[in-house]
């Protein structure tokens, strides 16, 4: 219903359930509530928190599995300088022809940019100083065993980042099933609430929710977190509001404004505040609203733009 919209961001949806569980504890018996019950959305909490952490725990992984790479591509690099400086000794500072099997692509001796290229070439210079072991040196770095090794090891470390982004796919999907299910055990006791109890009886509220008939007004911003970001931005987080379905964000600019500002409205808990000069000092608040009316002003903070 119209007074009672179910959240779409994440945050919101797990901060109204919760009210909604407690509601529950305290009411479901006596209304005869069903089917979403406070078990039943406990457990739906529970699993959108895990598949939250799992996520988490998987964008970290894919993040080690990059810096992995990049470490042994690092290493695969240091192995063509020295092949290439070995090779320099024996077919000459420039290439020519007989630069062509060590697989140094371009026409050129350089190292490749592109990390592709490089990791092809250590498997071609693997094949080279194992056809031609007279040009291996191994006090120079340069032998058919330490470009295979390199090659196998950028190889091993390309495989963990496949894996480690398969599974962050996984649990994206996996976060996406516990959002939904979630939001049907929210959007479930609505409507079992319309069945069961008047538009106008005072238990709504109990769960979090706005009374049908006769909504009134959400419960304060309790804090406001306000950062500079540079370029004239500025990003305010606050924590959710019981009954908010929108908040307006208000700044006023020390020196310059005679009043709040009307600077932004949202329904996340996190907006980025744009056009400010930096060195200004500028306070903000939010209000929570909603079909029934504002709620009182948030705390203020004040931030230094930069």
């Amino acid at each position: 219903m119209a007074s009672n919209p179910t959240p779409d961001n994440n945050d919101i949806l797990r901060a109204l359930a919760d009210r909604i569980a407690d509601g529950c504890h305290t009411h479901e018996a006596t209304i005869g509530i069903l089917h979403n019950t406070e078990a039943a959305m406990r457990a739906a909490i529970a699993a959108l928190s895990n598949a939250e952490t799992q996520l988490g725990l998987k964008k970290t992984a894919v993040g080690v599995a990059y810096d992995a790479l990049q470490a042994q591509d690092d290493a695969g690099y240091t192995c063509i300088n020295n092949c290439k400086l070995r090779l320099r000794q024996v077919l000459g500072e420039r290439w020519s022809i007989a630069w062509e099997p060590t697989g140094f692509p371009g026409n050129s001796t350089a190292v490749p940019e592109k990390a592709e290229l490089r990791f092809t070439l250590l498997d071609a210079l693997k094949n080279y100083f194992t056809a031609v072991p007279a040009s291996e040196n191994a006090g120079m770095g340069a032998t058919a065993a330490l470009c295979e090794a390199a090659w196998t090891a950028i190889s091993d470390a390309r495989l963990v980042v496949a894996n480690a982004e398969s599974a962050q796919t996984t649990a994206f999907a996996a976060r996406a099933a516990a959002t939904d299910a979630l939001r049907k055990r929210v959007r479930g006791l609505i409507s079992e609430l319309e069945t069961l109890i008047d538009d106008d009886d005072a238990r709504w509220e109990a769960f979090g929710l706005n009374i049908p008939a006769n909504p009134s007004s959400p419960e304060a911003v309790a804090g406001v977190t306000a950062a500079a970001l540079g370029n004239g931005r500025i990003e305010v987080s606050y924590p959710y509001a019981t009954r908010a379905t929108r908040y307006r964000i208000e700044t006023w600019i020390i020196g310059v404004d005679t009043e709040w500002q009307n600077k932004a409205s949202a329904k996340d808990l996190e907006v980025i505040l744009k056009n400010f000069t930096a060195a200004q000092e500028v306070k903000v608040r939010v209000i929570a609203t909603n079909d029934g009316g504002d709620a009182a002003p948030s705390p203020e903070v004040q931030v230094t733009v930069t």
